[in-house]
């Protein structure tokens, strides 16, 4: 399968989901575009001006947490690993990942692909890390009978 570079002029929300929908990735529009078919739910937002990719979502911490122990775990999440940047809404009580990638030059369909992929492991990862870690809530309990189970990422809300 040959993919060509797609011209950053054309590129916007539809240029995305049309990517998503060649590729079976499974999406909706909620405040942007909403994809659901990683271990992580999140969104894509496309700035056209800027011509960048903005790659995000968020979990929830733990009710009360000491806002020190949830900076130190953004910063050490910062440090240790790739591709994404965190940061944590103490109002909202939210731990977020962002991811930017710039397009100015064009897209490769299939590089997009492999960004939405590693982007949802790492952030899978980090939420692992903040429950182990006593900062992010735990996962939701769910049976594998269960036809309403929810992916991981189903807890996200824009």
């Amino acid at each position: 399968m040959k993919s060509k570079m797609l011209d950053p002029n054309t590129i916007n929300d539809e240029t995305i989901k049309t990517i998503l929908d060649n590729a079976a990735i499974e999406h909706q529009h909620l405040g942007g575009i909403y994809v659901t078919a990683y271990p992580f739910n999140f969104w894509i937002d496309v700035d056209q001006k800027r011509k960048l990719l903005i790659i995000y979502t968020y979990w929830d911490a733990v009710a009360e947490l000491d806002e020190i122990a949830m900076l130190r775990f953004v910063n050490h999440a910062n440090c240790s690993k790739i591709m994404l940047q965190f940061a944590y809404r103490a109002e909202l009580g939210r731990f977020y990942g962002y991811y930017t990638h710039p397009y100015d030059v064009g897209l490769f369909p299939p590089h997009v692909l492999k960004l939405l992929q590693k982007f949802s492991s790492v952030f899978t990862d980090v939420v692992h890390e903040g429950i182990a870690g006593g900062v992010l809530q735990e996962l939701p309990s769910c049976t594998d009978d269960d036809e309403s189970t929810a992916d991981v990422g189903e807890k996200t809300v824009h």
